[in-house]
């Protein structure tokens, strides 16, 4: 075997070498293959984050300009909606508002104390300074033929309604003095009013009613627009003894009656029936006020003051007078004074059962009647001796350490001609209702004196 030395021979290469150089080839090429296509995978990948981010980033623009936008047009809406509303939907809005407010995560009893310690808030801060008082000549109306026993006026105080131990009801004009008188008479049971001593008159201008009550037990309406000698319009039964004294409430839905029987009386006056019996007193109920809705005041021949809580059936009694209370008035929320058969007057408080200041008038001088300026600190008092007294409560002048207050004269007393039965006040005058006896007897008759009605201009300022 011969070996030729060529310059194009070329050595042959073993097989498995061959093999293995071509397949680390592919191996390569496969490798620089899946390089460049995850290269590619990413780049992609890249590429559609960012449009993904971009397109996101654009969305969140335009869902704030779409909601801004929203909101702009929910807040025009809005004010729309709040201008085109009523005063009465404002009130119920707020209304609404409040009690939302009120009532997070509370019972309802808890909301109804709250309620009700507000309202109370609400009165204290609302309390005025009467200033400058003056009472100015007073002008006498003859009309009962017997003792003027009550009085009340109209809210413009324009007309004016009393009643007697005549049995009579009277229309008066104020500025003119004309009367009308409405049927009654003693044993007269068909004359289509009161046929025995009528003792109490209000009005309840809101369901245009006036209501009158006496000694022949029944309550009676009438419609105060009605002509002279019109019958009653309805009647309420429900009293034993002789109907004292009446108070209607502000919003007119109710009636509060006080009787000789011990008892108070409530009346829903849309269904005309007594809704609700008020026991507490062992002797005669004489006297009877209201300022708030369920909360009467009342005294009687028991020496006692009570101050009545409806709604909690429960009521405060005061028990340091030493004789019969004739007279109550509420001043405002919690203050109220009382006045007794021998003189004494007391101004209490319903969070002390001793009272805040007292004063008297003297012996034998009973206390017949008293009214207050409401939410102020001026009360006036009516007595057997026929004298109008102004008082005022107050802190004494150069006493300010000094804690408890006390009772002083507002005024120069005015004279009437007789027994002042009751005093009804208005903001320009003040109406007193007098006669020749006391309302609920004849200890001090005198043939001298008058029946009738003083009127007294009244002014003061609010301070």
């Amino acid at each position: 075997c011969f070996i030729i030395d060529r310059p194009d021979a070329v050595a042959p290469t073993p097989p498995s070498t061959s093999v293995m150089v071509v397949k680390r080839k592919r191996a390569v090429g496969g490798a620089k293959k899946a390089g460049k296509s995850g290269r590619n995978a990413a780049t992609v990948a890249g590429r559609r984050a960012r449009e993904d981010a971009l397109a996101e980033a654009e969305g969140e623009v335009q869902s704030d300009e779409d909601s801004d936008e929203g909101a702009a047009g929910g807040k025009s809406d809005e004010e729309d909606d709040f201008f085109e509303e009523t005063p009465d939907e404002k009130r119920v809005r707020l209304a609404k508002e409040y009690l939302s407010k009120l009532g997070d995560g509370k019972a309802p009893q808890q909301v109804q104390e709250q309620l009700a310690k507000d309202v109370e808030e609400s009165e204290r801060r609302n309390r005025i300074q009467v200033q400058d008082l003056s009472l100015g000549e007073p002008r006498f109306l003859k009309g009962h033929k017997m003792a003027t026993t009550c009085v009340c006026l109209s809210a413009d105080e324009g007309t004016m309604y009393t009643g007697g131990k005549d049995c009579a009801v009277i229309r008066w004009d104020v500025e003119t003095g004309k009367k009308d008188v409405f049927p009654g008479g003693r044993n007269r049971f068909e004359c289509g009013g009161h046929f025995e001593k009528v003792l109490s008159v209000c009005l309840i201008e809101s369901r245009n009613l006036l209501a009158s009550a006496g000694v022949d037990r029944v309550v009676r309406l009438w419609d105060p627009r009605a002509p002279a000698g019109s019958s009653c319009v309805g009647k309420m039964h429900g009293h034993t003894a002789a109907v004292t004294a009446l108070q209607p409430e502000l919003a007119g839905d109710q009636l509060y009656s006080a009787s000789l029987d011990k008892s108070l009386k409530i009346w829903d006056l849309a269904t005309r029936r007594c809704t609700e019996t008020l026991l507490g007193h062992v002797s005669g109920v004489s006297s009877l006020d209201l300022f708030s809705k369920g909360r009467p005041l009342s005294g009687g021949a028991d020496k006692t003051v009570r101050f009545w809580k409806v709604d909690k059936d429960t009521h405060l009694m005061f028990t340091r007078h030493t004789y019969a209370v004739d007279a109550v008035c509420a001043a405002d929320q919690d203050r109220f004074v009382s006045g007794a058969q021998d003189g004494s007057l007391m101004l209490w408080s319903t969070s002390s059962k001793k009272p805040l200041a007292s004063s008297s008038l003297g012996e034998g001088k009973w206390v017949s009647c008293l009214s207050a300026i409401k939410q102020g600190n001026v009360f006036f008092s009516g007595s057997v001796d026929g004298t109008l007294r102004s008082w005022r409560f107050g802190r004494a002048a150069g006493a300010e350490d000094k804690k408890g207050l006390q009772l002083s004269e507002a005024a120069e007393p005015v004279i009437a001609p007789g027994c002042i039965n009751q005093v009804a006040v208005g903001k320009r005058i003040l109406a007193c209702a007098v006669g020749k006896e006391h309302k609920l007897g004849r200890w001090f008759y005198n043939k001298q004196e008058r029946n009738g009605v003083l009127l007294v201009p009244l002014s003061y300022k609010e301070g």
